[in-house]
């Protein structure tokens, strides 16, 4: 501090505030200062000393002047030190912008200076603004995903994969185990867990889907949560959100078959493995292990991710290869051996076609439901693809097992969209990252629009056939019309006519308005076999029953076409009189001629 006309420098916080000083007049016959500045300076002062020209007011801890530090924002490099993953495109979020920066090593520290800098820790604020607002956009779009996958849950009726699901679920431990090992043994670990749940929850429809609903929920808080661990909270909320509105989601959150699951274990290996990457740890190791375990139990194809990972892990984090290596194989062993058991079941999946250049043309508009709201969001997404990071998690993940599952099924019958449903959360990752360069009210106006582009395809999947069968108007008709004596003939030539028909009825028509099985010898599930065994003498079989009902797959304008020869013959005495067509059936009512 000088006497004359000079300045004083008050440090705070980071930076100096330079204060005008007015001269001090000086009393000729005193000789000393003053005013109120000069009595402030008489408090500080040492007691009196020789007088010099220059006055100097010393306190008791000497401080050095540090020098100003200006405030500015660090480049993404900088911040890319604090995560492995930094943000590859783009102005840096204003939320993700720190507010200073620290001093240079070298520079002057005064003690008060460290006691500023410890009571207000920027990078402090900025984390708990940043975990904050994760939270925040987790929760709204698990809350959004739960909503739209509850929305009339209980309307559409099982289909023959869902009703497959619920009769596993009727049989007991010993003969689930019997049945598995003649068929749908890649699906046996899901039937298991659903036989757990229905012990506690019933086997309603409703209590059949609502593992899906919850899947889907927790799935799109994960990818919420990836999206802003790898990028920003802007990211990761429109992400969430964009996840929750794709109709496909909610078809297959409505849905009781392990897809929501499979896609759930899927995410959740991957943001373990962004994990795995960043720092060593058995425990890291053994948590990605057990994510890639349950997603190949729950269905093998799903381990064609851990491609995807191969080549994140050798693009962009090499160092962590051996320990990824060590999680994905070790891993991977329940679901390859689950898979292996199941291509000695291959005759099951010989009804699919193999995969043509065609094929590829209808992925887009059956992965996500709606060919304009999967326009939408595969136009934005092929914006953000890149090798650069985090883009490369996203671009493998939904490139890769793609590309796998698509070669494999030109080879083998394997190419069915809804088998690579777990690569829609890469695919709006992708498109948020290419949204989350702009400000968040974009990305809002691209969820809008899917929405308002998904509203007919959302509403057909909520209706009583939104999934592809009228399971609950087969049943109404022959428990309205059926009568007292009549009898039941199924199609078992067609696809799934051995079991789906005969569990439709089994679970939609009360027991007592049941027609009699005029052909099952033994019922479905008895025995380790999954269908019914039925008469060879079908014309003894059918006995004197004058009304008989028969269920084809199927909408056929004959309903006794391609029902077989002995079945064809065993009608001769009967005619058609009635035929109804509910979505995916055929129903006729035979009457025998009289005589």
């Amino acid at each position: 501090m000088t006497a004359g006309g000079a300045t004083t420098a008050v440090s705070e916080h980071d930076h100096t505030v330079p204060i005008p000083r007015q001269p001090e007049p000086v009393s000729p016959d005193e000789g000393t200062p003053e005013g109120p500045l000069a009595a402030a300076e008489d408090q500080l002062a040492d007691p009196p000393h020789e007088p010099s020209a220059t006055v100097d007011t010393e306190p008791a801890v000497e401080p050095a002047e540090v020098p100003a530090v200006e405030a500015v924002p660090p480049a993404a490099d900088e911040v890319a030190a604090a995560s492995r993953w930094p943000i590859p495109h783009g102005p840096l979020p204003a939320e993700l912008a720190p507010e200073t920066r620290a001093p240079d090593a070298g520079e002057p520290e005064r003690a008060a200076d460290k006691a500023i800098v410890a009571s207000a820790p920027v990078s402090g604020r900025h984390d708990g603004r940043a975990h904050a607002l994760t939270q925040l956009a987790c929760l709204l779009s698990g809350l959004l995903a739960a909503a739209v996958g509850a929305l009339r849950l209980s309307w559409p009726g099982l289909w023959g994969d869902e009703l497959a699901t619920w009769g596993m679920t009727t049989v007991s431990w010993d003969e689930l185990g019997r049945l598995l090992g003649g068929s749908d043994v890649v699906i046996g670990p899901y039937y298991a867990l659903v036989k757990g749940w229905t012990m506690l929850a019933g086997s309603s429809d409703v209590a059949l889907r609502v593992p899906s609903v919850a899947a889907t929920a927790v799935t799109a808080m994960l990818i919420a949560a990836l999206g802003s661990r790898l990028a920003s909270p802007r990211v990761g909320f429109v992400a969430g959100l964009l996840f929750a509105v794709v109709p496909a989601v909610s078809r297959y959150a409505q849905e009781a078959r392990p897809y929501a699951l499979v896609t759930m274990f899927a995410v959740l290996a991957t943001l373990l493995l962004t994990r795995l990457a960043e720092r060593r740890g058995a425990g890291r190791v053994v948590a990605y292990a057990a994510s890639v375990t349950a997603l190949g139990l729950l269905h093998p194809l799903a381990l064609s991710l851990l491609a995807a990972h191969a080549v994140v892990v050798l693009v962009a984090e090499r160092q962590a290869f051996a320990r990824w290596m060590a999680g994905a194989v070790a891993g991977a062993v329940p679901g390859g051996v689950l898979l292996w058991l199941g291509y000695r079941q291959a005759s099951q999946v010989s009804w699919i076609p193999l995969a043509r250049l065609s094929s590829l043309a209808e992925y887009p508009g059956e992965v996500f439901g709606a060919a304009l709201g999967a326009g939408v969001i595969l136009a934005l997404a092929l914006f953000a693809v890149s090798l650069r990071r985090p883009a490369v998690v996203y671009s493998a993940w939904a490139l890769v097992p793609t590309a796998l599952v698509f070669a494999a099924g030109t080879a083998i019958p394997l190419w069915l969209p809804r088998y690579l449903l777990f690569t829609i959360p890469a695919w709006v990752l992708l498109a948020a990252t290419a949204l989350g360069r702009y400000p968040v009210i974009r990305g809002l106006v691209a969820i809008a629009a899917v929405t308002v582009l998904a509203v007919p395809a959302q509403s057909q999947l909520r209706a009583v056939d939104g999934h592809s069968q009228d399971t609950r108007q087969l049943a109404a008709l022959i428990a309205s019309l059926s009568r007292p004596g009549d009898g039941i003939v199924y199609g078992t030539l067609d696809r799934g006519g051995g079991w789906i028909a005969r569990d439709t009825v089994a679970h939609y028509v009360p027991a007592e308005q049941q027609p009699t099985d005029l052909l099952a010898e033994r019922p479905q599930r008895t025995g380790g076999h999954l269908l019914a065994a039925e008469c060879p003498a079908i014309v003894k079989c059918l006995g004197r029953a004058d009304r008989v009902w028969l269920v084809r797959l199927g909408e056929t304008d004959n309903p006794l076409v391609g029902i077989g020869k002995p079945k064809m013959e065993a009608f001769t005495n009967y005619d058609v009189v009635k035929t109804w067509r509910p979505r995916g059936f055929t129903l006729a009512l035979l009457l025998r001629r009289p005589g």
